[in-house]
This record gives structure tokens, C-alpha cells and sequence, in this order.
């Protein structure tokens, strides 16, 4: 079974964005077992400029850095994947990590240390829609693995 670890640079979700994210979770459940973790300190709440925040978010994600998971930073400027490549990905490794920055994204120095950058959109998204779109992708990825329905 896969194991995913989503980390995400921001406040608790509102109970819609959690619904939301948590039907997603739900459905893959019989593939892997996926978690979203919320990270925001006084550090990151203080950061007034985008140097700041970049530190601030930097700082705060490094020790979930870890060298038996396949760590994956979702950032614009990343790699754009379509959905049979995503779930390719997925497939090759049982053990992920995603990191999502906040407003002001993550360095170049943290993107470095990811085995993979990767883009959900050519646009720009919150953090809380790319949220979203990344647990809808990880259910449809499952799906195309799978051969579920879902994707077809």
C-alpha cells in the first residue's frame, strides 16, 4: 500500500476545503493511505516580505525532509505532468512526500533538496485549491493504476 504525506504551508482548512479534501482521501483509501498536514508558526506568520516567508517556509518544512520517501515540491515553475504520467510517478514510488509553499512559494534552495518540482497549473494557485487538485490527482492517479473507473 502507498503512503503519501502532503505538507502545506497555512492555517487549518475551513470545514468545506477539509470535506472536500477528506472525500478524496476517503476514496483512496483501499489504494493508500494519504495525509495532509497543515504547518504555520510565528515564524511564517510574521514574514513580511517574500525573503522572509521563503526562510520561514523553508525552515519549517526541512525536517519532514526524509530519505525514505520520494519528496516532491509543487511549485509554478515545475514540470508539468499529465495524469497517466503523475500516476507513472506515483506507481514507481511507495513512499511520497508533497510540500506546498505559501504565498510567497518555496526557495531554490528547498526545491533543490526535492527529488522533483513539479507544476499542477500554468496558472498560479492558493494553496488551498492546489490542495484540492492534488487530491483529486492522487485519487485519479490510484484510479488509472488500478484500472477504478474514475479515469476513463
Amino acid at each position: 500500500m502507498h503512503r503519501v504525506t502532503v505538507y502545506s504551508i497555512g492555517k487549518r482548512d475551513d470545514p468545506c476545503l477539509k470535506e472536500l479534501i477528506g472525500s478524496f482521501i476517503t476514496q483512496s483509501r483501499r489504494f493508500a493511505r494519504i495525509e495532509f498536514i497543515d504547518i504555520f508558526d510565528k515564524r511564517i506568520k510574521r514574514a513580511q516580505s517574500r525573503e522572509e516567508g521563503r526562510e520561514a517556509y523553508q525552515e519549517a518544512l526541512l525536517p519532514f525532509l526524509a530519505r525514505e520517501t520520494f519528496n516532491i515540491a509543487l511549485d509554478p515553475r515545475g514540470e508539468e505532468l499529465e495524469s497517466h504520467q503523475f500516476a507513472q510517478l506515483i506507481r514507481e514510488h511507495p513512499r511520497i512526500s508533497f510540500y506546498i509553499g505559501g504565498a510567497y512559494g518555496l526557495p531554490q534552495t528547498f526545491l533543490d533538496r526535492c527529488h522533483r518540482t513539479i507544476s499542477l497549473s500554468k496558472l498560479t494557485l492558493s494553496h488551498k485549491v492546489a490542495k484540492i487538485v492534488l487530491a483529486e490527482q492522487l485519487f485519479r492517479a490510484f484510479s488509472i493504476i488500478n484500472n477504478h473507473p474514475y479515469h476513463k
